[in-house]
């Protein structure tokens, strides 16, 4: 009974959605094809301006006081202009700017040795200084070994180093820091089981849980059934007041009555 009410259902479903009485049906093209359009006198489209319009579409004419720029960049100067004088104001504005009392011209890159320089004498000191460093054990770096060589010789250690003692506070900092005593290290994958775990016994309401469903061997379960009183069911008032849609988004498909 249930395949058959099912198989109703779905011819049901499978049905094309009927169109409204009043559906017009659009056109597929924008231009008329059922009359041909009219064509206008002139075989052209003439448009037609308001006075306004024909105002606004000219061009902007020129100022009277307009000149044009100069044919060339070269023009007479006039004799006033070859006689005149400037005034003191404008010679003082075409004077050039000063440089600063204390600006120094830029320092060539090659520098000038001076004599006193050239004859000049380095003290003892300075002559100690320049004199490379002498290491005993390493010996002389000729220019055929290589700085980083000198690595792999030995280093001697002096005597007092041997015998020396650190402070009671140099000892306290080498020393490793603590773990937390609150600290528990990372568990093994495998621990023992303790006795008390192996002898405990689970409760009533734990062996309940644990136990499966029981079903009879004749029982033919099938779990995609829906059972009667699922199908009779009724929502709740509130259940159906959560399923209509917002009101502000309805709105009422739009239907053309042919006239």
């Amino acid at each position: 009974m249930a395949a058959t009410t099912q198989g109703r259902r779905l011819d049901v479903l499978a049905r094309p959605k009927p169109i409204p009485s009043g559906m017009i049906e659009d056109r597929r093209s924008v231009y008329w094809v059922d009359k041909v359009p009219p064509q206008p006198k002139g075989g052209t489209t003439v448009f037609v301006l308001t006075p306004r319009q024909d105002q606004l579409a000219q061009t902007k004419n020129v100022n009277s006081n307009f000149k044009g720029d100069l044919l060339t960049p070269i023009w007479r100067v006039n004799k006033a202009a070859m006689s005149t004088e400037a005034s003191p104001r404008v010679q003082a504005l075409a004077e050039h700017k000063t440089v600063h009392r204390e600006h120094k011209m830029e320092r060539s890159v090659y520098t000038r040795v001076t004599p006193g320089a050239r004859g000049g004498e380095a003290s003892e000191r300075l002559d100690a200084m320049a004199k490379p460093k002498r290491c005993g054990t390493y010996g002389q770096i000729t220019d055929g070994d290589h700085f980083f060589q000198l690595w792999q010789l030995p280093i001697p250690v002096p005597g007092p180093a041997k015998y020396a003692s650190c402070t009671p506070r140099v000892e306290a900092l080498a020393e490793a820091k603590d773990f937390n005593p609150q600290y528990h290290g990372a568990r093994t994958i495998q621990w023992p089981v303790t006795d008390p775990a192996k002898k405990a016994l689970a409760t009533l309401r734990v062996q309940q849980l644990a136990r499966p469903k029981s079903r009879g061997g004749n029982d033919d379960y099938d779990p995609y059934r829906v059972s009667g009183a699922a199908k009779l069911a009724r929502a709740t008032p509130r259940v159906l007041e959560l399923c209509e849609p917002i009101p502000r988004k309805i709105r009422q498909k739009k239907v053309f009555v042919k006239e």
